[in-house]
């Protein structure tokens, strides 16, 4: 079948719709994310020109609340589109109604983290629960969404350790089972990821090896090449050393901070994966 019959079919009527963009789509995506397992996500509108990392919640304007994978596809009332269609077909168009600002800043967050923002409209069980009945009546939807692979670590938690913590848990997993940490450097990436900020060496990512060629990150197990497809790299390279040389620099830098992800790395690992041993 092909992928605009599946969207066809997945699509949801137009009264659903402009019912859950009435509330900026909060009940469909906190119940999809009930669904799927996939990452909560807020597009917010700023005027602020300072750094986005430093801009509190209460002086953005909410968007668009929606659900994500840890690639590039965006699960959305409006069907399942690539990150580049929906900033297109969907942001854009909500930036022309926002007013003057300064540009769009996708934050993601936990169920209960998105409940204490200063969202227009805060969830609410009853229509959270109607949203879900809706979605769980449309398999060809569901379908459409990859399943998360098992064990899963929440995925809030995941999506932190993807970004800017892959390092500590790498070196948790690699305490834990034995298998060897490696940082993975780009070679080439693909054109649509060009301004990707890479580290020292062209460092992007850091997994653990297994004997049968697949590595493993907070995602979970999967080739090298799906790893770094989420990163936008066409062409990498493992290196243990590299690896090596990047854990001694954070543990000389920011020592207290690399012990406490380390640490909580290992909770969560403990928690939701299954120790082996011999990968």
């Amino acid at each position: 079948m092909g992928q605009a019959k599946i969207n066809q079919r997945a699509a949801f009527t137009p009264q659903l719709v402009e019912k859950w963009e009435a509330d900026d789509c909060v009940h469909f995506a906190v119940g999809l994310a009930r669904l799927t397992g996939w990452i909560l996500h807020v597009d917010w509108w700023t005027s602020s020109s300072e750094r986005a990392e430093k801009i509190p919640p209460d002086r953005l304007a909410p968007l668009r609340v929606y659900v994500a994978d840890n690639h590039d596809r965006i699960f959305d009332v409006r069907g399942i589109r690539s990150i580049v269609e929906f900033n297109k077909n969907v942001v854009m168009k909500l930036v022309l109604n926002a007013g003057p600002g300064k540009g769009v800043l996708t934050r993601y967050y936990s169920e209960t983290s998105l409940s204490l923002l200063p969202l227009r409209v805060k969830p609410d069980e009853f229509q959270i629960n109607a949203a879900i009945a809706a979605i769980s009546a449309n398999p060809y939807y569901l379908a459409a969404i990859p399943l998360r692979k098992q064990p899963c670590i929440p995925a809030h938690q995941a999506a932190r350790f993807t970004y800017g913590h892959c390092v500590p848990f790498a070196e948790a997993m690699r305490q834990l089972t034995g298998l060897q940490s490696v940082a993975l450097l780009a070679v080439r990436l693909s054109p649509h990821f060009g301004a990707t900020q890479l580290g020292e060496g062209g460092y992007f990512h850091s997994v653990v090896e297994h004997p049968d060629g697949m590595v493993e990150d907070c995602w979970g197990k999967a080739s090298p090449r799906e790893v770094a497809s989420r990163f936008g790299v066409v062409e990498f390279k493992t290196s243990g050393e590299d690896q090596r040389l990047i854990v001694e620099k954070l543990q000389r830098n920011s020592a207290d901070l690399y012990v406490a992800a380390l640490n909580e790395a290992k909770e969560l690992i403990l928690e939701h994966r299954p120790l082996d041993r011999s990968g």
